[in-house]
């Protein structure tokens, strides 16, 4: 089951494991501002890294935990090219996350501590 933001989920229950971010001048397609990799958050150097757009790699990092390396990358690619990008599923959901108080709160903690990991 892919995770979507739920409202179910409380953060004080802890959110899963450290997440490390790296902000990297390449890696990343040019169309996106940052992508998520396992536990993984590559931004593109020189994007500033809000909370909307931290609560949607965070919606991938949770996604990548629940269907596994394999999983998540098969159910990426073909419902890249059956839905493209504004049709994905696990975009979609990534998507409302930005505005989901679960993500949003965890992707505060991260911007107030100041740590990358």
């Amino acid at each position: 089951m892919v995770p979507t933001p739920g409202r179910e989920a409380v953060l004080s229950d802890s959110p899963p494991s450290s997440v490390h971010i790296y902000y990297v001048p390449w890696l990343i397609p040019t169309w996106a501002r940052a992508q998520a990799w396992w536990n993984v958050i590559l931004v593109k150097k020189g994007v500033g890294l809000t909370e909307g757009l931290l609560a949607h790699e965070l919606a991938h990092v949770l996604q990548w935990r629940s269907l596994g390396v394999f999983h998540f990358l098969f159910h990426y690619a073909c419902s890249f090219i059956r839905h493209g990008y504004e049709g994905h599923p696990l975009e979609m959901a990534a998507r409302s996350a930005e505005t989901d108080d679960y993500y949003l709160k965890w992707a505060r903690e991260i911007l107030k501590s100041g740590e990358k990991t």
